[in-house]
């Protein structure tokens, strides 16, 4: 992959997670006891039918198109529904992420989590 792709790949992962983390972690959707656990989209990045699509157009453009094949695991196999409610999801925060461009998305839902987390009981 040339270092736009290298670029493009690290920004879809990065906002793939954190649509992960913001919309679909917390109601049971993930089943991954890690991603549970942090409160944050850690498991692994799958090829997925449903960007297919995104795939094509960047291999019409002349690249590979590998930079946008992967979603989170718990997406990646999901029905198309949850793939548009995912997509919806991921494309308004991406219009947040532009309109606050010196905003790191996935450190955010990283602090989201950790207030999320209840105080322990020290007593």
């Amino acid at each position: 992959m040339s270092d736009y792709e290298k670029l493009r790949a690290e920004q879809h992962e990065e906002l793939c997670r954190a649509t992960a983390s913001i919309g679909f972690l917390g109601n049971g959707f993930c089943r991954l006891r890690a991603c549970r656990r942090r409160r944050v989209c850690s498991g692994p990045m799958l090829p997925s039918a449903h960007q297919i699509g995104k795939v094509r157009a960047q291999q019409e453009i002349g690249l590979s198109g590998k930079a946008c094949a992967d979603l989170p695991l718990c997406i990646a196999n999901r029905e198309p529904e949850y793939y548009e409610l995912f997509r919806q999801t991921m494309q308004e925060l991406q219009q947040a992420a532009a309109e606050e461009p010196n905003v790191d998305l996935l450190r955010v839902c990283i602090w989201a989590a950790a207030r999320r987390r209840p105080a322990r009981n020290i007593s």
